[in-house]
């Protein structure tokens, strides 16, 4: 799961602090728990990761990609879901140091591909930035 939050033209992305793809730019999310719904994980992720606690009823269903991650040197094959989620006005948290190094609001016309860790992500944004 991946969720784009937004603030009017602005997104807030979180930088890795662990491989892979450690120091590049990442959407909140992660992998669906046995028995867990996608929007459940959105929630559960959210708040894991940026202590955000949303009403998944405002989760908007975007797109799914294929993907390879690649983790201990093993690549695994994964369906990649997009959601975005809207927020009123910007926000900063407390960041669990030991997956994310920082989170940032990026207007999303400077948004540099390259900067992005996942191809998934990097070929949803291309289609996102157009629309």
């Amino acid at each position: 799961m991946a969720v784009v939050i937004r603030c009017g033209d602005e997104i807030y992305l979180t930088r890795r602090n662990r491989d892979p793809k450690k120091g590049k730019l990442d959407l909140a999310g992660g992998f669906v728990d046995p028995k867990e719904s996608a929007e459940e994980t959105c929630k559960r992720e959210l708040f894991e990761e940026l202590q955000l606690d949303i009403d998944i009823s405002n989760l908007k269903y975007l797109t799914s990609l294929p993907n390879i991650y690649q983790y201990k040197e093993i690549d695994y094959n994964t369906i990649d879901l997009f959601y975005e989620y809207n927020v009123m006005e910007k926000f900063e948290v407390n960041l669990e140091l030991s997956e994310i190094s920082e989170a940032v609001w990026i207007p999303l016309q400077d948004l540099n591909l390259e900067n992005i860790a996942f191809d998934s992500q990097r070929r949803f944004f291309e289609g996102y930035i157009k629309k």
